[in-house]
């Protein structure tokens, strides 16, 4: 994440209050999602700025921003945005771990809404299939994503393969799947 001067924050939420959508998507493309969310969450910022915002990102940038957002200004949002919404712009481009959490956060009533309007019906089960599980179990940090390699590959190429696909794998998770893969066969990343 890139640090901001107390002057650059403000001319971006300048521009941002300015409400000129050309000059903010401009502004906003080259931040990370993390960067987003850290704008958003400031105290300056308040819904209708923040659903702006959102509706200026792609759906994949939104679904990331979101994910950074603290729990309180995630759920705050989140009362604003309607289900389907939810569904098609975070739930559908989120991974299933990150979805299910997501979806947690709403009550059993919207939970149920929500699952209803995401579009791929194996991704919906899945979903179903992780929220049966405790957050503080395997199952409850888990996602269902595959990733797979070839059996002749080398180590290197499949440790690529599994970062390419899930850019929040950390080098131990890496390390352990790559570790079943290989039949407990020395690697190094």
């Amino acid at each position: 994440m890139k640090e901001y001067t107390e002057e650059e924050v403000k001319e971006i939420l300048d521009k941002i209050e300015a409400k000129d959508e050309n000059v903010v998507k401009e502004v906003i493309q080259d931040l990370h999602p993390a960067d987003i969310a850290e704008l958003l969450q400031l105290p300056q910022v308040d819904m209708e700025l923040a659903i702006y915002v959102f509706n200026l990102l792609d759906d994949e940038t939104a679904a990331e921003t979101l994910m950074e957002l603290d729990e309180d200004k995630r759920h705050a949002l989140l009362e604003n945005i309607p289900n389907k919404d939810i569904a098609k712009t975070f739930i559908e481009n989120l991974d299933t771990d990150d979805a299910v959490d997501l979806i947690q956060e709403l009550d059993k009533e919207d939970q149920e809404e929500v699952l209803s309007h995401v579009g791929d019906v194996e991704q919906a089960g899945d979903i179903i299939d992780l929220m049966k599980y405790d957050d503080d179990t395997a199952g409850g940090l888990m996602g269902k994503e595959m990733i797979s390699s070839t059996r002749t590959g080398v180590c290197r190429n499949a440790s690529s393969v599994c970062a390419s696909k899930l850019k929040t794998w950390t080098r131990f998770s890496m390390y352990m799947s790559l570790m079943t893969i290989t039949n407990s066969r020395e690697f190094y990343l």
